[in-house]
């Protein structure tokens, strides 16, 4: 971020994406506030206008939000994404700038995928996200405030829940243990999260960006992939990788990759590390010194 380090304020802050951000910010001596449910409920416009008022932030980056589940959704999780939304544009400083953390997910198709595509999203997740992308940019006319949104990619790296699909890679293989999988063939924008933080820091710190920007390398690669280079990284048995052992949901997608013309307009996409053994070694031994001794 800028030098003059501004007054900034992290929703969701125990998250993956938003500990390891207000990590990077505090590290680097910028003002920052976390927001965990423990601070308070983002649904209630009392509560958010006491809060803001009181820290008065130049920025907010608004990554609080329900995770994917594998039941089924409910309405409720529209009203909810979208109250804490709005909620937060109603009561931020009228010089405050509020980048919105979209999704993937949003899209609801394969393909390399734009900010100007039609979204058609065939998730509760992706539904949630949508509708709070759309809120963004209708707050933003009448309200006349700066909401930017940052769609984000395939994140990973240091600090993910245990049963995702990296840290529960890792385990197993690690422990000599079969990993069974989908076919593999899926192709993703995985982009690391510091990565991500940094593309955040500049649609922030951007003059006049897009209001809307995928954040992702703009480079796919096919799980398989990166399962394999884990294993040969680690040394593992790559017979352990059961590739076609579990069928794919039926929500999941061929390929999701990021077009990155807007991004390249803020700031240089980054580099997709799959690609680069030298970078995927640094990713896994970072990630792997996380986890517990075998």
């Amino acid at each position: 971020m800028e030098n003059d380090s501004p007054r900034v304020l992290v929703t969701g802050s125990s998250g993956f994406i938003g500990r390891r951000m207000l990590e990077r910010m505090r590290r680097s001596g910028t003002d920052a506030t976390g927001w965990t449910r423990a601070d308070g409920d983002l649904r209630d416009p009392d509560v958010v206008r006491t809060r803001l008022a009181r820290i008065r932030p130049d920025h907010i980056f608004h990554l609080a939000s329900e995770p994917p589940k594998p039941v089924a959704e409910t309405w409720t999780r529209v009203a909810d994404e979208q109250a804490m939304l709005a909620n937060l544009a109603y009561a931020m400083p009228s010089h405050c700038r509020l980048i919105y953390a979209g999704s993937m997910a949003e899209y609801g198709r394969a393909g390399l995928l734009r900010e100007t595509d039609q979204c058609v999203p065939d998730t509760g997740y992706g539904c949630a996200k949508s509708s709070g992308t759309n809120l963004a940019l209708a707050l933003r006319t009448i309200l006349q405030v700066d909401i930017r949104v940052g769609r984000l990619f395939g994140v990973y790296g240091p600090g993910e829940g245990p049963s995702r699909l990296l840290p529960t890679l890792f385990a197993r293989l690690r422990s000599g243990e079969p990993m069974p999988l989908s076919d593999g063939e899926q192709v993703r924008d995985f982009i690391h999260v510091d990565d991500v933080c940094t593309v955040l820091f500049a649609l922030a710190d951007a003059p006049g960006p897009p209001p809307i920007v995928n954040v992702g390398t703009g480079r796919g690669v096919s799980v398989r992939h990166v399962c394999e280079t884990v294993a040969d990284v680690l040394n593992a048995d790559p017979s352990l990788l059961r590739f076609g052992a579990r069928p794919r949901r039926h929500v999941d997608q061929d390929a999701l990759v990021a077009g990155t013309k807007l991004l390249q307009s803020v700031v240089a996409p980054p580099p997709q590390r799959w690609l680069d053994k030298t970078l995927a070694a640094e990713v896994i031994d970072s990630m792997c010194g996380n986890l517990p001794s075998v």
